[in-house]
């Protein structure tokens, strides 16, 4: 019988990974988003499971959630609360009241590690993930271009497409740049959501470019470069490695960029409803090839080394001959992703006629005004237990609030 888990949302997970120690201070700005968006794991964690916050208020905001959903959701574990509590009984020398548990990270890293393992110094029965230096090696961009070359090996790819190359000296890029075709998008090892990215539309970089390659080489060591393609359509396939060297396909999911590369969101609505849309592009005979060639590569270039989920970045580009063809790999996200949340989302909360999209969305000011705008302007409607067309936040939304996760529905 598997053990209850014990969920924790840590976004920039990456930056994480590349600081490499647990005493690691996020931005600022991470640190807010983390604040604001931990109860996250509460709509894709399922009864019976739990989710460690520091808002002492989050079963208010789960008692203001419809009834029809407080069943399937993850219950909030409040870290503070519960670190007194287990303190308490173990000075008494009582055992917890709760069953052993298993750490869920939406992406493992030493700091993150660390917040579960002061839970299991107060006397928690709780499994952690260890942490392994290889996730530093699989994590960075370069194991993406990894997987692309032998992807590209492995099956047909028209027209071939170029596999990023990575420099840590500015001058040999300089170099690069020159002697090679713009555009250009370059990418730091490092990011995640359409961050860290930098496009280049001549042969020679500019002082703006120059001052962002400067610093990404200086925080990181090096940047990839690679042509900036005519990008029409952007969509990932979610995988899960058991850590046992078996890779199993987990689901489609199609999410909105802005046209730098920046996240935006995930479409909601049934897996036929996206393959639907995917399949204007791209003929569901070859998609699944494509999965499968996917999850071949995974099982080479991962093996039994990551347990947990996982998703492959792609896109559906314009050749310059008018026709499309498909990016299989444009980058691996080794944690959870919000493809992921989407798809659990659409699965228990939405309408299997319904539609929509989950965005974060971020304010330096008015996200709470905003917030009770859009409660005014779409009201959730229910059909029995789930969400017919509507407006939801789906974390608390305050006066100090800066980040939401939100769903729009429509039938």
């Amino acid at each position: 019988m598997l053990m209850p888990q014990l969920y924790l949302f840590n976004p920039g997970h990456e930056m994480e990974i590349l600081c490499g120690k647990s005493h690691y201070t996020p931005p600022y700005t991470v640190q807010k988003m983390s604040s604001d968006l931990e109860l996250l794991p509460i709509w894709y964690g399922g009864a019976g499971s739990f989710t460690l916050v520091r808002n002492q208020k989050a079963s208010q905001f789960i008692s203001s959630l419809p009834k029809e959903f407080r069943s399937s959701l993850s219950s909030p574990m409040i870290l503070n609360l519960m670190m007194k509590e287990l303190y308490r009984r173990k000075k008494l020398g009582e055992k917890p009241k709760l069953p052993p548990l298993t750490a869920s990270i939406w992406g493992v890293s030493p700091r993150s590690i660390d917040a579960f393992k002061e839970l299991k110094q107060a006397g928690m029965s709780i499994e952690i993930p260890e942490w392994k230096e290889e996730y530093m090696l699989l994590t960075r961009r370069q194991n993406s271009a990894v997987c692309l070359e032998l992807l590209q090996k492995n099956m047909p790819i028209t027209p071939s497409l170029k596999i990023p190359e990575f420099f840590s000296d500015i001058e040999e890029l300089e170099k690069y740049i020159a002697e090679n075709t713009p555009p250009y998008v370059l990418k730091t090892p490092f990011s995640s959501s359409g961050r860290g990215l930098y496009w280049i539309e001549d042969n020679k970089p500019d002082s703006r470019a120059l001052s962002w390659l400067n610093g990404a080489l200086k925080k990181q060591g090096a940047v990839s470069i690679e042509p900036a393609l005519n990008r029409v359509f952007d969509f990932a396939v979610e995988f899960y490695s058991d850590g046992n060297g078996d890779i199993k396909y987990s689901g489609l999911s199609i999410f909105e960029t802005q046209p730098q590369g920046q996240f935006v969101g995930c479409m909601l609505g049934t897996q036929e409803m996206l393959l639907q849309r995917l399949n204007e592009f791209i003929s569901p005979e070859d998609y699944m090839f494509l999965v499968e060639q996917i999850c071949l590569v995974l099982k080479e270039v991962i093996g039994s080394s990551y347990c947990g989920y996982m998703g492959v970045d792609m896109f559906i580009y314009k050749t310059a001959d008018g026709n499309y063809a498909v990016h299989p790999f444009v980058e691996l996200n080794l944690r959870y992703t919000m493809g992921l949340v989407a798809m659990q989302l659409s699965q228990q909360f939405i309408h299997p006629e319904s539609q929509g999209m989950l965005r974060t969305v971020s304010y330096v000011y008015n996200a709470y005004r905003e917030h009770e705008r859009m409660q005014t302007e779409a009201p959730l409607v229910l059909e029995g237990a789930l969400i017919r067309s509507g407006y939801l936040s789906l974390c608390p939304v305050g006066p100090d609030t800066r980040h939401m996760a939100i769903i729009d529905v429509f039938g």
